[in-house]
């Protein structure tokens, strides 16, 4: 039956991995959906004029969540919050950085926001902040218990995937885990997510599912988007490039990223064709401390490579959000699996550089490749630069003008209603609420 339901929505080569992940789940003793608390908890909230809702953040970087936390603030029924939360995977002098980094973010964006680590060295309870609804950012298990597990088996909890889930790298382990089952709700970015976890999850997966877009591309798609920011150096006549590598260096077949193959070529690159193209080095959060661990690199030579992204006339370093970069650049080049999709919203040219792993494009699931329908793809140093030469020649409009079963995507999921929309309304709804009362706070 199990395998009956996967080939409704997942590529044939992903089926036999979901299907032992499915029964290691059910051995696992890992049915943690409680119909019955969630059902306590929402008795608990339904009659509220307002809901506090705190959204657990733990990187700027990939905080995906402006149009729904903004979308909050705007209607009345809501009252929301970030708890900054720490990453323990490369420890405390990494985590107090990355938190610190994290809570400025947002305090520069003027929203509501606390720490998690208090004076003493202790963590904020999560109950101090009277949450009615949690909200997370992100699945795995990078931060401690009571922003974790302790948080969603005790209050009302929803999940808003943080990456676009292009990849079968991003999707194969991301279903049926204990953090999944126990959402009150999931608002899943497009089908083939929506389908396999459905078909995937341990219990009522229908039950706490829902189809509503990727909320994190709707500044991408609106044609009136104010920009927060001049995201680049100002230098006449130049492309804009980003540059945007994986943090996955290992030499595994789970592994996307080409940067310890190409890295120190695309620097070259970015030096020779200086007068042409100003770039962007937009890193996963993750690249520069497992960068330091690796016996090749280390921290003085990841270093070096990040200060001169960060010091030339023609270049930058971006670590932090990306709606403007991408907004005011001309072509991306990436090893990223959620930036396929990302990146592919622009219809700007775009390459993706394969792994030595992933030259058939067996990485992608098939919501991926309908992205990669617009992109270009490489895996030498010769390709990239035929790229850039295209780029600095205008000569990269073919794919831009193919309509693709992306295109399809795009036009069906936003439109006069957007993927936050869509999300605030179910959530008004489900706690008893009509969705059009006091929408605006003006």
């Amino acid at each position: 039956m199990i395998k009956g339901l996967l080939k409704k929505f997942l590529p044939e080569h992903s089926i036999e991995f979901l299907s032992v992940h499915f029964h290691r789940a059910k051995s696992y003793g890992l049915s943690v959906v409680m119909p019955r608390r969630h059902l306590r908890q929402i008795k608990k909230i339904k009659n509220k004029e307002r809901i506090r809702v705190v959204f657990l953040a733990i990187h700027g970087s990939v905080w995906k969540y402006d149009s729904v936390f903004e979308r909050m603030v705007r209607d009345p029924y809501f009252e929301p919050e970030i708890l900054v939360c720490p990453d323990f995977l490369y420890g405390e002098d990494q985590m107090l950085s990355e938190m610190y980094k994290t809570f400025e973010h947002f305090k520069t964006k003027g929203y509501k926001v606390r720490k998690s680590r208090r004076d003493d060295g202790s963590w904020l309870p999560l109950s101090d902040l009277s949450p009615d609804l949690v909200v997370f950012t992100n699945p795995h298990e990078l931060t401690v218990p009571p922003y974790y597990a302790k948080a969603y088996s005790r209050y009302l909890t929803i999940y808003v995937p943080y990456f676009f889930m292009a990849t079968v790298h991003a999707t194969e382990g991301a279903f049926s885990t204990p953090m999944l089952n126990a959402m009150w709700r999931i608002y899943w970015p497009h089908q083939f997510a929506y389908g396999a976890f459905n078909a995937l999850s341990q219990g009522d997966g229908m039950r706490s599912s829902r189809l509503t877009g990727y909320p994190a591309v709707e500044a991408l798609l609106t044609p009136n988007h104010k920009l927060s920011s001049q995201a680049w150096k100002s230098q006449s006549g130049k492309k804009k490039i980003i540059y945007a590598p994986h943090h996955s260096i290992t030499n595994d077949e789970s592994s996307l990223s080409t940067f310890l193959r190409l890295g120190v070529s695309i620097k070259k690159i970015a030096e020779h064709h200086y007068q042409q193209v100003q770039w962007s080095f937009k890193p996963h959060p993750h690249l520069k401390p497992r960068l330091y661990l690796h016996p090749a690199w280390g921290k003085e030579r990841t270093d070096q490579y990040f200060a001169f992204w960060e010091s030339q006339e023609h270049t930058q370093l971006n670590e932090g959000e990306y709606d403007d970069l991408f907004t005011q650049s001309d072509a991306i080049i990436h090893d990223c699996s959620s930036f396929i999709a990302e990146y592919a919203v622009t219809r700007k040219p775009a390459l993706y550089l394969l792994s030595e792993s992933s030259q058939a494009l067996e990485f992608v699931n098939e919501f991926g490749e309908c992205a990669l329908q617009t992109y270009d793809t490489a895996s030498s140093a010769p390709e990239i630069n035929k790229f850039i030469l295209n780029v600095v020649r205008d000569k990269n409009t073919q794919r831009r003008e193919k309509t693709t079963c992306f295109d399809e995507y795009l036009s069906e999921f936003y439109g006069s209603e957007m993927p936050s929309d869509r999300i605030l309304k179910d959530i008004k709804v489900a706690l008893g609420v009509s969705p059009l009362a006091n929408q605006n706070r003006g």
